[in-house]
């Protein structure tokens, strides 16, 4: 049975992009995951050699929860798991159901 691994979930909204984005959401989404792995690395929150995947699909990393094979979430802002409070809801019982743990880097 392979180990489990950290999961980052990356998303950013159409709206929240910036003109200097020239509308892509690379640049954006890579300075997520960019605020989450030095938010992993200053907590000590990670090992060296530890795995970590990056979500950019919820439905895909739900998946994997359901697997059981993610310990734990890093999202750059409790907002980033959902769209509205229910989706959000929705998805932090499934997280604490698999006793899967969720750090967010923003209060």
């Amino acid at each position: 049975m392979e180990d489990k691994f950290t999961a980052l979930y990356v998303m950013v909204r159409r709206e929240e992009l910036k003109p200097e984005d020239g509308g892509s959401f690379e640049v954006p989404v890579a300075r997520q995951q960019e605020e989450c792995m030095r938010y992993l690395r200053d907590t000590g929150g990670i090992q060296p050699d530890e795995e970590v995947e990056v979500y950019k699909n919820i439905n895909q990393m739900l998946m994997d929860v359901e697997r059981r094979r993610i310990k734990r979430v890093v999202v750059y802002h409790l907002d980033r798991l959902g769209s509205s409070q229910e989706e959000r809801d929705g998805i932090l019982f499934e997280l604490d159901a698999a006793g899967v743990e969720l750090l967010t880097v923003t209060p």
